[in-house]
């Protein structure tokens, strides 16, 4: 049977959403989808008798200009999950390499399509980074395709851009597809100088998964994208999808998300920083194990004997339970960075938790 794996189930059996539930669970910017971006939407609802353009000509356009890439090296999707799909079933892996603990849905495109999946196990004494001794289990390994998220979800950890490009060259040399997730990248410090973008032209082998979602608040509108110099790659994952995979509002938002793109990406982040280093303060005062994170989400260790998941969940809190990650044990949780008022409520109800013990 089918088991949800994501965070943000916050809805009860019969559909509506739980009242007053403060979501931690999913890592989403606290400060909104950007108000031009709603109205965008909103108006474009006047458009839903007509089919979405299934090329998102205009879109792909704003985006190829506010990447700095051409047209060609970008494709829309239905979020990255869509494309990460896509991916898949396009290329049908027989072998991927896949760090854990990471993104869960990239094993599930995998083995959807009968991949074998071997996990490079991140460790805890490293902080849970990506080590040299990657390069040398792809060579041994020989996978078809290589997944890397930077940052890696759940643990926020960045990979250096020279290791990335270690790990593509690696890749180059046997045929395999590296797939690196930067959705979580606009939220580091010094982004541009850990994104893999700079790399395409010289590594054809290379595709960058990015979305709406995280950054300008969109999960529920799914809007994702592909950046790739190989355009035959590219044209095929079209063929692995619906036409109109992204609608009228998703795109009609994400156009005018951009339109003031850079300063609210500068707005979001100095506010997540200075909430990130509040929340890693406390969680440390409190006595959990706080590990180091660039994204808007904070991973740690819980060494009391409590079930924080149960026990904030009575107190109308959701964080992520990192049990089922590959690669963790109980005891590991993700909480988002939230707005202060959320941050301060979890921080409180932590405390008082804790008391009784």
């Amino acid at each position: 049977m089918y088991k949800y794996s994501h965070g943000g189930d916050i809805y009860n059996k019969n559909g509506s959403v739980i009242q007053n539930i403060i979501d931690l669970s999913t890592n989403i910017n606290p400060l909104g989808m950007p108000k031009e971006a709603i109205i965008a939407a909103k108006t474009s609802i006047d458009n839903s008798h007509v089919y979405p353009d299934f090329a998102c000509r205009a879109l792909t356009s704003k985006l190829a200009e506010f990447e700095d890439l051409k047209i060609s090296d970008i494709l829309c999707g239905n979020g990255a999950s869509d494309i990460l799909f896509r991916l898949a079933f396009a290329l049908k892996p027989k072998k991927a390499l896949i760090p854990a603990p990471s993104f869960n849905d990239y094993s599930r495109a995998c083995e959807a399509i009968g991949a074998s999946v071997k996990y490079y196990f991140l460790k805890k004494d490293d902080n849970f980074n990506i080590r040299k001794d990657i390069i040398e289990i792809i060579l041994l390994y020989l996978p078809d395709m290589v997944f890397i998220c930077n940052p890696n979800n759940p643990t926020g950890s960045l990979t250096e851009f020279q290791k990335i490009e270690e790990i593509a060259s690696a890749c180059k040399a046997i045929g395999s597809l590296l797939v690196i997730d930067e959705c979580f990248l606009d939220f580091a410090s010094k982004a541009e100088n850990y994104s893999a973008k700079s790399l395409i032209k010289k590594y054809k082998n290379i595709v960058i998964l990015k979305a709406f979602t995280k950054m300008f608040s969109m999960p529920g509108l799914r809007l994702g994208y592909a950046i790739s110099e190989n355009i035959e790659l590219l044209d095929r994952l079209r063929h692995c999808g619906p036409d109109w995979s992204v609608s009228n509002a998703a795109q009609s938002a994400g156009i005018a998300a951009l339109k003031n793109g850079i300063e609210y990406m500068k707005k979001s982040r100095s506010y997540i920083k200075q909430e990130r280093e509040f929340m890693i303060m406390e969680l440390n005062r409190i006595g959990f194990t706080v590990y180091p994170s660039s994204a808007n989400f904070i991973f740690f260790y819980c060494p009391f004997n409590l079930d924080l998941h149960k026990e904030l969940l009575k107190n109308n809190i959701l964080i992520r339970n990192c049990e089922n990650f590959k690669g963790l044990k109980k005891g590991f949780y993700r909480s988002a960075v939230a707005t202060n008022e959320r941050n301060a409520q979890l921080i409180k109800v932590l405390h008082e938790l804790l008391s009784d013990l």
